[in-house]
């Protein structure tokens, strides 16, 4: 018998596996992770890539905004990037009364002091302001509409700011084929109403048949979502960025510091070297986990790890996603948005109105219509009815039901303990 563990929440959930069956593990390739986290990123800061230091970009007297991530990318171990970020600031004059953190919450729900002191660190934020970005509020700078026809709202604080910096965390996105870099702008700072147009481009040139072929993870190549990103953030601004990629042993292994396309793109580069990897054939079971606590404490962020999965699933396949959801589904209108009824009713209502969660549902809809999906999580039975999935509370129960499912056990199977970061390449 073979046990395979996979993470689950902060604890791990274990597979038995028949001897007979063929078990391939589906993983991220090695990596260094960096010794002294610290040293780089000054050293980053100093040498970055198309711009000068940061200490020369800033001057005294500048009001700076620094714009990080929110709790769902908690990965991204902001609190170890502001202490060096903002000794750096210090020393070129901009003292902490003169800097803002702004968490780039796109349209998500605001944080609790609690989450702030999570993303930030306690001793960060006893020096520097931390907000929350209003994708709604009512002073948002309208800065007219992208060569591609969306509305640029933007957050007020970001508009007037001297400087604006940027953090985050370098990783493959379903739609702007690569978060990170100018996805702290947009979607992160932006308005509703931009955020939603944006994401409507996936659209663009797909017709009603679907979705346009270039928008999908590790692809920016006449990808109309991530090039209008692009546009709004250089319309709004970025003076700097430094954004990290992470391992599965949540590792720095690669810092992108500097001028904001190019820095983005040599991170980029390095998340794909780490993260895609090739499979010479798709399997009759695949079992995925989010990558446990903090990248599962939502549903609707879990999504990313099936997504991923559905790329190494064989047709009528069948996919257990292990993901612990802490803090709920995350997303009160993904969840509605499976009331629209089948795929084709769902279709039909995104191409009237486009909203992301609307995307997201529609995305997973399409995946349990072609290989179905049993779902382990705190999630209530009901709820994971109606959004099409298949409820188990164990293991043994989503091995049984996948057996069912495929009227035998299965003779192929992916394990992808760290779903949500490794994008399945099928040569």
């Amino acid at each position: 018998m073979t046990v395979v563990e996979l993470p689950y929440g902060k604890d791990k959930l274990a597979f038995e596996l028949a001897p007979s069956q063929r078990v391939m593990e589906i993983k991220a390739k090695a990596s260094q992770g960096i010794a002294d986290v610290g040293q780089a990123l000054r050293r980053a800061l100093e040498h970055p890539i198309g711009t000068a230091p940061l200490a020369e970009v800033v001057q005294p007297g500048e009001k700076v905004v620094i714009i990080v991530s929110d709790i769902t990318r908690l990965w991204v171990q902001t609190d170890m990037i502001l202490p060096v970020l903002l000794d750096v600031l210090n020393s070129a004059g901009v003292p902490d009364q003169d800097m803002t953190i702004m968490i780039a919450g796109g349209d998500h729900r605001p944080h609790t002091r609690e989450e702030m002191i999570a993303i930030g660190g306690e001793g960060v934020l006893q020096r520097v302001r931390i907000i929350d970005h209003d994708c709604k509020a009512e002073d948002l700078v309208d800065l007219g509409f992208s060569s591609q026809g969306t509305r640029i709202k933007v957050n007020r604080r970001v508009w007037e700011a001297d400087r604006v910096i940027l953090t985050g965390g370098i990783t493959h996105h379903l739609l702007a084929g690569f978060g990170g870099g100018r996805k702290s702008i947009a979607p992160g700072v932006c308005g509703y109403e931009t955020i939603q147009q944006n994401h409507r481009l996936a659209f663009k040139d797909g017709g009603l048949s679907g979705i346009n072929p270039n928008v999908k993870a590790g692809n920016m190549k006449e990808n109309p979502v991530a090039a209008d990103m692009m546009e709004i953030a250089r319309t709004v601004g970025a003076d700097f960025m430094i954004n990290v990629v992470v391992n599965e042993k949540k590792e720095f292994v690669y810092i992108a510091a500097g001028e904001l396309e190019q820095a983005h793109l040599g991170g980029c580069q390095a998340a794909a070297e780490i993260f895609e990897i090739e499979i010479q054939e798709q399997a009759d079971l695949v079992i995925v986990s989010s990558g446990g606590y903090p990248k599962d404490i939502q549903l609707y962020q879990a999504m990313k790890a099936l997504d991923n999965a559905a790329g190494a699933v064989r047709e009528g396949g069948v996919i257990i996603l292990i993901s612990e959801c802490s803090d709920g589904i995350g997303s009160r209108p993904f969840q509605e948005f499976f009331k629209h009824g089948n795929l084709e009713e769902m279709n039909a209502k995104l191409h009237a109105d486009f909203t992301m969660p609307g995307f997201v549902s529609l995305r997973t809809a399409s995946i349990c219509r072609r290989s179905p999906v049993i779902l382990i999580s705190s999630v209530a039975d009901k709820d994971v009815k109606a959004m099409k999935m298949i409820p188990a509370h164990s293991p043994e129960e989503a091995m049984a039901l996948a057996a069912k499912i495929l009227g035998s056990e299965p003779e192929f199977v992916y394990v992808m303990p760290h779903g949500g970061s490794t994008v399945p390449i099928l040569t």
